[in-house]
């Protein structure tokens, strides 16, 4: 009889352990979803004056914070970047619509100051390095793009070579990947071949620059992230109407990955380390997107229950930030309509703590109507560029 009671004991502890081991998993699945809010998307905008600060009381979770909303920016923005120094000094910069860079005015300045004397023609992107004492500026033609190096400290810049179609950083900010297509002499001069591409590691640490290539790739397309040390990620133009995958690619033993293999729509934005990414897909064309936090590998971390695009994120770990809209037309054909600016959005912002599960709103405001891009946390901060006016905004938390 005490042997039957001891074989029931551990099958029930064991059981238990079972459960306890589910609930926890699931708890790793929880699903955040933001509290419903029924203001529709303001198709116009309204907005606030140059410096105006806008005091918005807001939170889910019965705490008060004040945030304060100004805009920094002296020239509508097309993209821009936050340099530390190697004092923890910050300063931001951005590229106007015109082409010039600028440096925001700091507290004792009356205006933002020009810092390059010529403009980049046609700018098309602007990837900073982690630090963004530089920056890599893509403008020109979009078919034969330039790609040029502009340093903060210096002012100097450097052309890269052309026929490069897709570039990125090295964590450290000394070395350059890019995809370089080669070129062909029976083309038009200039003129790369299409669907080839070699992967060339540019390393600029040294008097004389080095270049080294890696791999030949058959690619059409596809954008490039040095996310880690030997890990690149291939990501294809993104649209609701075709189906695209995305690569890792291992430089060390020279294999690829498929991640997210077969996705519509497909984007995934990753933190600054690499380690976390955020990834909008639909799953077939024309249909409603979903958000999904990845890890390296590609396997979900949780899924989220609202819907919003990675650029309106800042990616980190635990914290994560988001713009989401309030209301998304059902007409609205994501994320093709938002890239076109076929389709405005009102947004309110959140911070995720994905160790706790938990979701709180920030920020929310029917004025100014603020449909946020490139969202970057910095010094107590966020940035972002609101898509109504294209002007530089903090939101100081």
């Amino acid at each position: 009889m005490r042997r039957i009671i001891i074989i029931i004991s551990i099958v029930l502890g064991v059981l238990a352990l079972l459960i306890g081991v589910y609930f926890a998993w699931q708890k790793s699945k929880t699903i955040l979803t933001p509290p419903a809010v029924s203001q529709p998307v303001n198709q116009g905008g309204t907005v606030i004056n140059q410096g105006a600060i806008i005091n918005q009381t807001a939170g889910t979770t019965g705490q008060s914070v004040a945030p304060k909303l100004k805009i920094i920016s002296d020239q509508p923005v097309f993209d821009y970047w936050v340099y530390t120094s190697s004092s923890g000094q910050t300063e931001t910069f951005y590229l106007d619509q015109k082409g010039q860079i600028l440096k925001v005015k700091e507290k004792d300045e009356k205006q933002d100051t020009i810092i390059t004397s010529g403009a980049f023609d046609n700018p098309q992107a602007i990837k900073a390095t982690l630090d963004g004492k530089q920056v890599l500026i893509k403008s020109g033609s979009l078919d034969l793009p330039n790609f040029t190096i502009f340093n903060v400290e210096t002012k100097i810049q450097q052309l890269l070579p052309q026929g490069i179609t897709a570039a990125s950083w090295s964590a450290d900010g000394k070395k350059i990947a890019y995809l370089e297509s080669p070129q062909e002499s029976k083309l038009p001069t200039g003129q790369a071949k299409a669907g080839k591409s070699d992967l060339v590691i540019l390393d600029l640490s040294g008097q004389k620059q080095k270049t080294t290539k890696i791999i030949s790739l058959s690619q059409n397309d596809f954008d490039l992230q040095w996310t880690q040390a030997e890990k690149f990620i291939l990501t294809p133009k993104s649209s609701t109407f075709y189906q695209g995958t995305a690569w890792s690619f291992n430089s060390k033993n020279k294999t690829f990955t498929p991640l997210a293999p077969d996705s519509y729509g497909l984007i995934i934005k990753w933190s600054a380390d690499g380690k976390l990414g955020l990834k909008f897909s639909t799953k077939s064309q024309g249909e409603k997107g979903s958000l999904s936090l990845i890890n390296d590998g590609a396997q979900i971390r949780a899924n989220l229950n609202f819907l919003t695009l990675p650029d309106k994120c800042f990616i980190s770990e635990p914290k994560i930030y988001c713009a989401v809209p309030q209301a998304i037309p059902l007409n609205a054909v994501l994320p093709d309509d938002y890239f076109k600016k076929a389709v405005y959005f009102n947004d309110s912002i959140y911070q995720i703590d994905i160790n706790q599960n938990s979701l709180i709103e920030i920020f929310t405001a029917s004025e100014p109507s603020l449909d946020v891009s490139h969202l970057t946390w910095s010094n107590n901060r966020l940035l972002f560029i609101n898509r109504y006016d294209n002007n530089l905004y903090s939101l100081e938390l």
